[in-house]
Parts: C-alpha cells; sequence; structure tokens
C-alpha cells in the first residue's frame, strides 16, 4: 500500500481535486494475489467502517461511461449524529494516470434503494493514486457542507467520469469473514440503481463490502422530514382548496 494519503479541505463551499474517469458498463481490473492492507492517513478508521482494511478488487466502468456511480448502504444508527464530517474513499488504478476527479454523493433510500438525485455532493480531486495491488484512502472534509443523513437507511459513494478519467477503481473487500453490505451502482445509459448482491456480472459475485467509510461530527441534528412525491401532491391539492375556499367567500361577501 502506498503511503500517500491526502487529505482535502472545502475550498469557498466545494472540496476540489484533480480529474479522471472509466466508462461504460462495469469493469473489474485483471486482480490476482493476496489482500493487501490500506494503511495509516487520514482514512476514518474511528467511524463507520464497513470494511476490514484490505484490498482484493475493485469497482469501475468501461471508458464509454460518462457517468458512473458506486454507492454503498449505512445507517443512521451507527453514527454519532446524522451530520456527516468526513468521507473516506479508498482508490487504485491499473493505468499510469494517477489522477481522478469524482465527487462523494449522500443519498437518500427511496423504497430500499438509493434516490435518483443525490441529496449532497462534493467535487474533489485525488492525486498520486497508487496503482493496484496498492490502495490508499482520499478523506474529504464535508462538514461544512449539507451532508446530512435524511432517512434511517442512507447511501454514501462516487461518481465520476470514465471516458475522461478512466481505470480508476474503487477498492473492495473481499475477505471471507466480513459482513456483506449492499452497494449499488449507475452510470448514465442505465434508468434505476442495480444492486451488486442482484447483479448477475460476475463480478461481485465475492462481494463483502467496498472501502468507503465516513465519520459525523458531535452533536443533535434531527432528521429533517419530507414530504416525497404523494405528500407534494396532498400538498398542492390542499392549498389549491383553500385557494378555491377563499375566493369563494370573497365573493360571497362582496354580493
Amino acid at each position: 500500500m502506498a503511503p500517500n494519503f491526502i487529505r482535502f479541505v472545502l475550498v469557498p463551499g466545494l472540496v476540489i481535486l484533480a480529474a479522471n474517469s472509466f466508462a461504460g458498463q462495469n469493469l473489474a481490473p485483471p486482480f490476482a494475489g493476496d489482500s493487501v492492507v490500506v494503511l495509516g492517513g487520514q482514512d476514518c478508521a474511528d467511524g463507520v467502517v464497513k470494511d476490514d482494511g484490505t484490498l482484493e478488487t475493485g469497482y469501475g466502468w468501461v471508458p464509454s461511461v460518462v457517468d458512473g456511480r458506486y454507492v454503498q448502504r449505512f445507517e443512521a444508527a451507527d453514527f454519532r449524529s446524522r451530520k456527516m464530517e468526513e468521507i473516506c474513499i479508498c482508490w487504485t488504478r491499473t493505468r499510469p494516470d494517477d489522477e481522478v476527479t469524482f465527487s462523494v454523493q449522500l443519498y437518500r433510500d427511496r423504497g430500499g434503494r438509493p434516490a435518483r438525485s443525490p441529496e449532497a455532493s462534493v467535487e474533489v480531486v485525488a492525486t498520486l493514486v497508487p496503482t493496484f495491488p496498492d490502495g490508499g484512502f482520499y478523506s474529504v472534509d464535508v462538514s461544512d457542507a449539507d451532508f446530512h443523513a435524511p432517512t434511517e437507511t442512507f447511501y454514501l459513494g462516487v461518481q465520476w467520469n470514465p471516458s475522461e478519467d478512466g481505470f480508476f477503481f474503487v477498492c473492495v473487500d473481499q475477505s471471507d469473514g466480513t459482513p456483506v453490505v449492499d452497494g449499488w451502482y449507475i452510470d448514465d445509459r442505465a434508468d434505476e440503481w442495480s444492486s451488486v448482491l442482484e447483479s448477475s456480472d460476475p463480478i461481485f459475485d465475492e462481494h463483502r463490502a467496498m472501502m468507503i467509510r465516513a465519520t459525523a461530527v458531535e452533536g443533535y441534528f434531527p432528521m429533517v422530514p419530507t414530504l416525497g412525491t404523494w405528500g407534494l401532491f396532498i400538498l398542492i391539492g390542499a392549498i389549491c382548496a383553500v385557494g378555491v375556499l377563499a375566493l369563494r367567500r370573497g365573493r360571497r361577501a362582496d354580493s
């Protein structure tokens, strides 16, 4: 594991990093050999960690994809508050380019899967990404961004453009002793998210957990309720009904 770990800070509301991408469909690098321990640095080790610290493979995209995303399921109850402080992503690569531009993203749960659009997103750039079989964690400070768990179950992950930054991979733990954690993926050619646990793609057969971690700030941050699609329809209908009644009363008063 390469010893370089880069911590990113917010710059006028955004975390700024450099670019690289993958594309198309799922593509795992031709990994072989023993597990590699992801060492030290800002790796959110004091936060919610689903992996065992070793990477055996990685998830990426074929270079025809222009918008590829991978996210992992998290539970708000596992964090000390609902407000995220730091998101840590382990990256590896198989080509000479060592810089990838990506966004860390947070999604609410919609019927057991991620919502179509993120609740929050911060764009960053990772440099000096190690070559497989090494990997490195990259820490993104989101304490000044709106990374707030919107539902009891929510999803954290990454989005990047593989057509520009190709052959980068999110590190994946396949160790037998690691509990299985659901992960989801989608690209610009798909209409819905797909679960790695339900996919027929063999690259997900040994899946245990993506090496995506997070920490939360101290304090109490209550969940902000949302209306949802039907709730919005009901609210709009109620507002229209009140308006009609007010109009009728106004006409009666004038007559």
